[in-house]
C-alpha cells in the first residue's frame, strides 16, 4: 500500500511540476542559427537566422542576410512602410511582418509582431521610418513543431552561436555574413566547421 501511495505521490508531482521545468525552457533563443553547409533546403541554404522564440511546443526565428526581392507580391500597406524590407523566412512570406527592435542598451534585440506594435502605439510606424538605425523589419518567418528544431539539429542541419551585434549590419553581402559566422559557432566537433575556423 505504502509503495503505491509513494508512486501516485511521485506521479502526481511530476504533473504538477511538468509546466513549471517546461516554462524555463527557452532552448536556444536569443542565440543566431546558422545553416549548416550540408543544408539541403533551398529555402534557408547558407542562411542566419536569429532564434526570438524557442520553448518546449515550438521555435520561431527569422533570416537575416536575405533582401525580400520581389515586392510586387506584397500588400501595398506593407510595402509602403517605406524601410527596407528582409524575407524572414518561408512562413506567412507574404502578409506576416515582425519588427527587431536593436537599440536595446546592450541587450539582445527584442522582436515584435508590426500589428501589435503599432495597437501599442499609433505613431510606431513614424518612428520605424524616423529611426531605421534601430528597427529591421522582416516578411515571413521560420517556424518549427515541438522538438522539430532539435531534431533538425540533432542530424547536423543547423549550428548554433553567442549573438553578434554585427549579425544585424548591411555591410556584409548575405554569402560573406553566413562565412563570418563560422568561427562562432558552437558546434566545433564537426570537420567542415573545424576546417574553416583554421582558414
Amino acid at each position: 500500500m505504502r509503495a503505491v501511495l509513494n508512486w501516485q505521490t511521485l506521479l502526481a508531482a511530476f504533473f504538477i511540476l511538468l509546466p513549471t521545468v517546461l516554462g524555463f525552457y527557452h532552448g536556444v533563443r536569443g542565440r543566431v542559427v546558422i545553416a549548416s553547409p550540408e543544408m539541403d533546403d533551398p529555402n534557408f541554404s547558407r542562411t542566419v537566422l536569429y532564434m526570438f522564440e524557442h520553448d518546449w511546443y515550438r521555435a520561431r526565428a527569422v533570416v537575416l542576410n536575405r533582401p525580400y526581392t520581389d515586392l510586387t507580391v506584397l500588400p501595398s500597406h506593407i510595402v509602403n512602410l517605406g524601410v527596407p524590407l528582409y524575407w524572414g523566412g518561408p512562413v506567412e512570406d507574404r502578409e506576416s511582418v515582425h519588427v527587431v527592435d536593436l537599440c536595446q542598451d546592450g541587450r539582445r534585440p527584442v522582436v515584435g509582431e508590426l500589428d501589435h506594435l503599432i495597437s501599442l502605439n499609433s505613431d510606431f510606424v513614424r518612428d520605424l521610418r524616423d529611426r531605421q538605425e534601430c528597427y529591421r523589419v522582416y516578411v515571413g518567418y521560420a517556424g518549427w513543431g515541438m522538438a522539430q528544431f532539435e531534431l533538425e539539429k540533432e542530424r547536423g542541419g543547423w549550428q548554433t552561436a553567442l549573438y553578434q551585434p554585427f549579425v544585424f549590419e548591411n555591410s556584409l553581402l548575405p554569402d560573406l555574413l553566413w562565412e563570418a559566422l563560422m568561427p562562432y559557432t558552437d558546434d566545433k566537433e564537426k570537420k567542415e566547421i573545424g576546417r574553416r575556423q583554421k582558414t
